[in-house]
């Protein structure tokens, strides 16, 4: 029995599918692995963040935050923070911005990395710029309602409420209602009781007082 077996043809066109295939295969897999190196990184990215923004925010003084310091990291990494206030237009309220230079895993230049948060700190505020801040607020409410509290009498109207009237469902009855009725029985006139109404009942009279005896 004669078997044919696989011409050169065939055999070039399996090993050229062999080949595409395991190129796309091969760049699905380099793929996946650099998608979990970023993952990675960026994670370990933002612990390093989150680390520098915690020690701003469990830094009290006003001066420790604009000083700034250094962070220990994991792998022997380090990391300088330094936090620039500015006041704001509210009250013992505060605009921080955030600048860190982060040292990467693999030894290379320091990454920075920026940020503002506002941050509510009364120990920080000067009881003068307070007060001022305060009063300029108390100005500006009263040009807006028209009004001092302290006085207590105000100067503003309200709008009318612009809707439709109250009108009663039946319109006698506001006539009704301001005339008394004649009479509360039904069938009567000027208060007597009607024809057929019952005659309103008596208290039974005393009884006699015994005679005495002879």
């Amino acid at each position: 029995m004669n078997r044919r077996g696989f011409t050169l043809i065939e055999v070039l066109m399996s090993l050229a599918i062999f080949a595409l295939a395991a190129v796309s295969l091969g760049a699905a897999y380099s793929n996946v692995l650099m998608s979990r190196l970023a993952l990675k990184q960026d994670e370990q990215r933002l612990d390093d963040q989150a680390r520098c923004r915690a020690a701003l925010l469990e830094t009290p003084g006003f001066d420790d935050v604009e000083a700034g310091g250094d962070i220990n990291l994991p792998g022997g990494r380090k990391a300088t923070w330094q936090g620039k206030i500015e006041a704001t237009a509210v009250s013992d309220l505060f605009a921080v911005q955030l600048t860190a230079e982060i040292e990467p895993p693999d030894g290379g230049e320091p990454e920075e990395f920026t940020e503002t948060r506002m941050l509510l700190r009364p120990t920080w505020s000067i009881p003068a710029d307070r007060q001022k801040i305060r009063d300029e607020a108390r100005q500006r409410l009263e040009q807006e309602r028209g009004y001092k509290e302290a006085d207590g009498n105000s100067a503003f109207i309200s709008a009318p409420t612009r809707g439709k009237k109250l009108v009663p469902s039946n319109p006698g009855a506001k006539g009704a209602a301001a005339r008394p009725p004649a009479s509360t029985a039904p069938g009567g006139k000027g208060g007597a009781p009607g024809k057929g109404a019952p005659a309103p009942s008596r208290p039974p009279a005393p009884a006699p007082a015994p005679r005495p005896a002879q």
